[in-house]
């Protein structure tokens, strides 16, 4: 999303002091990230909110107009959406109208303790001269460069997109900007190299969790499978040829390795041990909830933390189906 650096050469930098508020903010839903630069400072938000009974996303790429000591505007690139992030002594608070970067029903605001925060990730360049580019839509190229060698501050997004917000420190000023992810070694890439991620578990072992599974939404004294307006209906399929589970989360999708398969306490429970593209690792709890009718409960810390019961696809027509209401909108 975002990107930085010039070396100290490079023309049209203005002079910079410290990093500011440079880092990583993390709240129990989300991370704001801060890159502050002389020139340019660039925040990426990325977070989860209810959206009816599904999740909504924002993923917002963001660029500071204005700032004041307590009091920056911002906008995202290409669009009207105007924000602005309040800076308190212990918090920053983030509040826009209705964002085109985040869901329906966006509650608006978002706020991040201003500590602990995570510095930025730390990358060398690794191509000849990496040039950085604007974050409009269009990524313009900048004059401004950085050369093989040099050290660089990134946001190293999760999605890993083509680009990277990043900020250079030179002798007299901080350049701020865009670089392309391809032309950094970052922490991530020493770290993938210098450990070897677990290999999935035999096809054997996954075959009685295989298949598509659809959530089930509480009502009443029953269930019934939500369809939300503007995302698809959360739900998870095991393939133990490849020895992956895909999570389709409404509005996205992602992807892990099944890396271990353990018995649970009691009849029917599991520990799946999931690690994620970037290494990380997840814990799926199972429970068989009904043989017969294809039932199982599954909760984990972060993928199934809010949505937990799910039924066979084959054995999705036992169940009603339930259309969100206001949909209109979303009809062209």
């Amino acid at each position: 999303m975002f990107a930085f650096c010039v070396t100290g050469a490079t023309p049209d930098a203005a002079a910079q002091g410290p990093a500011g508020l440079s880092g990583v903010y993390s709240n129990q839903a989300g991370t704001l990230a801060i890159v502050e630069g002389s020139n340019e400072t660039l925040v990426h938000y990325a977070t989860g909110f209810p959206q009816g009974n599904s999740t909504g996303t924002c993923d917002c790429a963001l660029v500071v107009q204005k700032k004041g000591a307590s009091s920056w505007t911002l906008h995202q690139g290409g669009e009207d959406d105007a924000w602005t992030l309040s800076i308190n002594p212990k918090q920053l608070v983030l509040t826009t109208g209705a964002p085109t970067c985040c869901g329906a029903g966006y509650p608006g605001k978002d706020s991040f303790a201003r500590a602990p925060v995570r510095p930025l990730s730390t990358c060398k360049v690794k191509v000849p001269k990496a040039g950085f580019f604007a974050s409009d839509a269009a990524n313009t190229p900048r004059k401004t460069f950085v050369v093989s060698g040099d050290t660089v501050q990134a946001y190293v997004d999760p999605v890993e997109p083509d680009y990277l917000a990043a900020r250079f420190q030179g002798p007299r000023q901080a350049t701020v900007g865009l670089l392309k992810r391809e032309d950094l070694e970052c922490p991530a890439d020493t770290a993938s190299k210098a450990t070897s991620t677990p290999p999935p578990v035999a096809a054997d072992k996954l075959q009685p969790f295989a298949g598509t599974w659809v959530a089930l939404t509480k009502q009443g004294k029953g269930f019934v499978i939500f369809k939300p307006c503007s995302a698809m209906t959360r739900s998870f399929t095991v393939k133990p040829a490849t020895g992956e589970l895909e999570v389709q989360l409404g509005q996205e999708a992602t992807t892990l390795k099944v890396t271990s398969v353990a018995p649970g306490k009691g009849a029917g429970a599991w520990a799946l041990g999931l690690t994620s593209p970037e290494g990380k690792p997840e814990a799926l709890q199972w429970k068989t909830v009904d043989a017969a009718k294809g039932t199982v409960s599954v909760t984990s810390p972060d993928l199934f933390s809010k949505s937990h019961d799910y039924v066979r696809q084959e054995k999705r027509s036992e169940f009603p189906m339930k259309q969100e209401t206001g949909c209109e909108e979303y009809e062209h």
